[in-house]
């Protein structure tokens, strides 16, 4: 992404408002997370949206060791009682007959004035309809336990919830087999069991408990959430099974201290988050892990948003934030330069025998914007020699806050710290970022992946790592994958993104100097690193294919980028602080604009002259005629890098012909016979041919054909 990316301290009014925005991921007064105290802070009407017993401080990235992956909580111990579905003859039966309560009192049931209270632990059957009531649960004896058997049950209240747990050492609630049940509030709460000195109230959520709370048995189960959240537990809430639908004015489903999805169905519909956690001030605790079942959600906000560690080990998750990708805030490229496509050599090494001076007659042809190019990238901290003006263009953060100008978040799985994927089948659909994590984002094992985002596809403020057999599908995204250091080990990724497919970025922007009549107002002096050690990727960007601040280190693996057709990005993009593209092992093919494109060290062949209409066959073969990569470009490509298996020569690039090979799905393939197509280049090494003309002549990158 060339200006938001690269160019981020423009001038120093620019610096003045983005001291006062800020940059980083921020969350809005209205998604703070929350601890609660002995007598929860309020969930009170969600006007705003709001939480307002979410008042806990958030853990950032930059406090967490993100490397330690003991940090992230990827499996829980279910006890016999959260497995318990069956009941026996000594149970409590309750019945329920439009405002008849039976029976009308025993042994740790009292009923007053339209509230069922239970003050001992044991089994209670449920069934029948309540037509206005309540059931609190508020045991003499903390230390024991309640199982609430819901055997066909519809319960409403005009007042408040209609289920409260106020002291239990845990709450199971079974659906019982076969049965259909409904819980649903009012859309303002009259009465509340605990009310603060600070005037925060309690209950604010249809089913709410304070103390640890199991949902489990293969019933169905109707949550309505009028007046604030749906389910909210301030201790560990556990879905071990059933079929529950949930809908909710604020969240759908919160934990505060962890929320477990072990099994079952689930389907949510909130005008806040989707599954949410909040307490981020204890050790072990803010968690979220799916690890079964499967879940629809649909939230205003985040889809699943964790104060700690999110992890999914196995699972369907089917989610939908913001409205969706189509929802998406307007983003800001302001791409300038000056005077025209930039011009100078080819981005990289230098040839054998130069000795630092300028020709006068230096073509304006070549791979121009190179990290020792001139044009766009003359010097660490210029626009190159290039005359012209260079046209002022506000700066918008957009594409690094929250999705709506009013800062409210619209991610699809939110992690303050860790985001762990290692299995399960995932559906994404967000306004924002797809899957974000303020520290790492690790996807693994046999996890597939299907996202469409608004912003990011995926992001860590830290680090994103791909490995395993994992499969990654971004079909539609504004950056695919951004972090600090990007990592692929393994898995296979397909990427679309209207502007940059990778960017890994961090470091500090610095006022730059004025290149000649360039008019240069400053880059990114900054850093980042990008390593493809294996696997299989295929970007297809608007913006840079490969983008680093730092370098890029390719390993082994398939790399096929189609990157931008207009000349101010390029395929492949490195840092400007002396940073390099090496490539020793795998295959590469990178094709797209040549005006700011860059090629690796060495290893590599290279052409400026390709000049591939989209559909165009691109074919490179080695020495002895082996296809070594096939190609048919999605869209225009003026220039091509090519590399494979760290060889440094014997390469020949070819337009069109006869390939009996197999292509994939990207238009990619390998092995196979070629016959019949127009040589464009062959040798090692370097670059053929001028390029698009620059804005005068940049600095020189090394000749445009050598």
């Amino acid at each position: 992404m060339l200006i938001q990316k690269k160019h981020l301290a423009i001038l120093s009014a620019l610096a003045c408002f983005l001291t006062a925005s800020g940059c980083a991921d921020k969350k809005s007064s209205s998604d703070t997370g929350s601890t609660d105290s002995a007598a929860q802070s309020t969930d009170s009407p969600a006007e705003s949206s709001a939480d307002p017993g979410d008042s806990s401080s958030a853990v950032s990235g930059e406090n967490l060791s993100a490397a330690d992956s003991s940090e992230v909580v990827s499996s829980v111990e279910l006890s016999n009682a959260d497995r318990n579905t069956a009941w026996d003859d000594d149970a409590v039966t309750i019945r329920f007959q439009g405002s008849t309560v039976t029976p009308s009192a025993s042994d740790g049931i009292t009923v007053a004035e339209g509230v069922i209270t239970i003050t001992k632990g044991g089994t209670y059957v449920l069934s029948g309809n309540l037509d206005d009531g309540r059931l609190v649960i508020n045991l003499t004896d903390s230390s024991e336990k309640v199982h609430l058997v819901l055997n066909g049950v519809t319960m409403h209240s005009s007042t408040s919830a209609p289920i409260t747990v106020l002291q239990a050492d845990k709450t199971v609630i079974t659906l019982a087999e076969g049965t259909q049940n409904s819980i649903s509030d009012a859309e303002e709460y009259t009465a509340f069991d605990i009310t603060e000195e600070d005037g925060s109230t309690y209950p604010g959520a249809c089913i709410a408990s304070k103390d640890d709370l199991t949902i489990n048995g293969s019933g169905s189960l109707t949550v309505t959430g009028n007046y604030n959240n749906g389910i909210h537990c301030s201790d560990d809430l556990r879905i071990v099974g059933g079929n529950l639908s949930v809908t909710a004015a604020n969240h759908g489903i919160r934990g505060n201290d962890s929320v477990l999805l072990h099994d079952g169905s689930l389907t949510v519909t909130a005008g806040g988050d989707g599954i949410k956690s909040s307490t981020a001030d204890k050790d072990g605790k803010g968690f979220i892990l799916i690890e079964g079942g499967s879940a629809v959600i649909k939230a205003e906000q985040d889809g699943i948003d964790a104060a700690a560690t999110l992890a999914v080990t196995g699972g369907t998750l089917d989610i939908t934030a913001g409205g969706g990708s189509r929802n998406a805030a307007a983003h800001s490229n302001n791409d300038w330069m000056g005077g025209g496509m930039p011009g100078g050599g080819f981005g990289g090494q230098f040839p054998d025998g130069f000795d630092g001076q300028m020709p006068g007659d230096m073509p304006n042809g070549g791979f121009g914007g190179g990290r020792r190019g001139g044009g766009m990238r003359g010097g660490t901290d210029d626009f190159g020699t290039g005359t012209g003006s260079m046209p002022m263009a506000s700066y918008t953060a957009a594409a690094n806050s929250d999705s709506s100008e009013s800062g409210t978040s619209t991610k699809g799985m939110k992690a303050e710290t860790v985001l762990l994927i290692t299995g399960g089948t995932l559906r994404i659909d967000s306004a924002d970022d797809a899957l974000h994590a303020n520290s790492d984002v690790r996807i693994s094992g046999s996890a597939a992946i299907e996202i469409a985002a608004g912003d990011d596809g995926i992001h860590g403020d830290n680090a994103v790592t791909v490995d395993g057999d994992a499969s990654v599908n971004i079909t539609a995204s504004y950056e695919g994958i951004e972090a600090y250091e990007i990592t692929v080990n393994g898995g296979e990724i397909h990427l679309v993104a209207s502007d940059d497919g990778f960017n890994a970025s961090g470091g500090t922007s610095q006022t730059g100097n004025t290149g000649g009549n360039g008019r240069g107002y400053g880059m990114m002096n900054g850093s980042g690193e990008l390593y493809l050690n294996g696997g299989y990727v295929y970007v297809n960007a608007g913006g840079d294919g490969l983008d680093s601040n730092g370098n890029i280190t390719m390993t082994g693996g398939t790399v096929i980028v189609c990157g931008p057709t207009d000349n101010g990005n390029g395929p492949l993009d490195s840092g400007d602080n002396q940073n390099t593209i090496t490539v020793t092992g795998g295959t590469l093919i990178a094709v797209g604009s040549t005006g700011m494109m860059e090629a690796p060290e060495a290893n590599y062949i290279g052409s400026a002259q390709l000049n591939a209409a989209a559909g165009t066959l691109i074919v490179v073969t080695d020495s002895e005629g082996n296809v070594l990569g096939a190609l048919k470009t999605p869209k225009n490509a003026q220039g091509i890098v090519f590399s494979a298996n760290g060889m440094s020569g014997g390469y020949s690039v070819y337009t069109g012909g006869n390939y009996d090979g197999t292509l994939n799905e990207d238009g990619w393939g390998t092995g196979g016979s070629y016959s019949g197509g127009t040589l464009v280049t062959s040798g090692s090494g370097g670059v053929s041919g001028g390029g698009m003309p620059g804005g005068g002549r940049g600095g020189r990158g090394g000749r445009g054909d050598f």
